[in-house]
């Protein structure tokens, strides 16, 4: 009989897991100029199906976009192009240094041309807007199993999460950590920009949020927490990581069947804070921006590098 509290188990694991984290991380000096990238989701005018979202792959693939296991990709560009519950589609950047302004805009100008392909074509309009009503009902435009669990838990733990998958639509920004010296500084000013005017969630998205599962929505624990050093950041990092539900199994990591560190890694892609931490970058991920039509984007972007440049 295992006797053994089960909190002395779970420091263990976060243990082990913030080693390897720090092990990774630390090896990080910042000989390459910093990238960063951004993912830009649209909504789809109407209710979508899957028979609709895989005739948008086929018009991905007339327009030169090349399929892969789970996305597409622009064999120019570099852009990858993947879809969200509800249809949305999901413009995802290759690494962009701060001078690659020039590159940044023919990757406006793709979506732009994209998009219109995909309305001519189809009669499927997207939009650059935060949220449309009334999709909490639509159908899972998505088959794979993560999908259909987290459709499956957010039917019933707290009032909007389904709105949250098939109802809005963000701009996630992206920096890569170069130095490991600078991650505290970044992140710090991540934190801040998820609640300036320019960078916030609007009403509506944030409404959604924070009636969406408690457990792995929301600013995460160490925003504002005057940490003083990375060790500290990860630390809390993963521990709220390790208290939030594992889906399938409707327990925290720290009991899931599977603790291996390739599980903790998809694990923290069901994690949907404002602000998250991205190892396979490694990267920081600011995931409040709401989406928007492209000729507004321009603008956030240059202040978001402009911000980042300065740390």
């Amino acid at each position: 009989m295992n006797n053994q509290d089960p909190r002395h188990n779970t420091h263990k694991l976060l243990e082990l897991l913030k080693r390897h984290y720090l092990s990774v991380l630390s090896g990080l000096t910042g000989d390459k100029p910093r990238s960063y990238g951004f993912e830009y989701e649209f909504l789809p005018n109407r209710r979508l199906t899957i028979d609709d979202v895989a005739a948008v792959g086929d018009c991905l693939r007339v327009l030169g976009f090349a399929p892969r296991k789970k996305d597409f990709i622009h064999p120019d560009l570099g852009m990858c192009v993947d879809f969200e519950p509800g249809g949305q589609i999901e413009y995802c950047s290759p690494p962009l240094k701060s001078s690659d302004y020039h590159v940044f805009q023919n990757l406006l100008t793709l979506i732009q041309q994209t998009n219109a392909r995909i309305k001519s074509d189809l009669g499927i309009e997207y939009i650059g807007t935060d949220f449309l009503p009334g999709r909490q009902s639509a159908p899972l435009c998505l088959a794979s199993e993560r999908y259909q669990r987290l459709h499956e838990r957010l039917s019933r733990v707290g009032s909007r999460g389904l709105e949250m998958m098939k109802a809005t639509a963000s701009i996630h920004l992206h920096v890569v950590i170069s130095n490991f010296e600078n991650l505290l500084p970044l992140f710090n000013a991540l934190c801040e920009l998820s609640v300036d005017k320019d960078f916030r969630m609007s009403y509506n998205r944030r409404h959604i949020w924070d009636h969406t599962d408690a457990t792995r929505c929301g600013l995460p624990p160490c925003c504002f927490a005057n940490l003083q050093t990375v060790d500290q950041l990860i630390h809390r990092l993963i521990g709220f990581a390790l208290h939030t539900e594992v889906l399938g199994e409707d327990v925290p990591f720290a009991e899931a069947a599977d603790q291996s560190h390739e599980a903790f890694l998809n694990h923290m892609t069901t994690v949907f804070t404002d602000v998250r931490f991205n190892l396979k970058g490694p990267t920081l991920e600011l995931r409040t921006l709401d989406s928007m039509p492209v000729s507004r984007f321009r603008l956030k972007w240059q202040k978001f590098i402009q911000i980042m440049e300065s740390i």
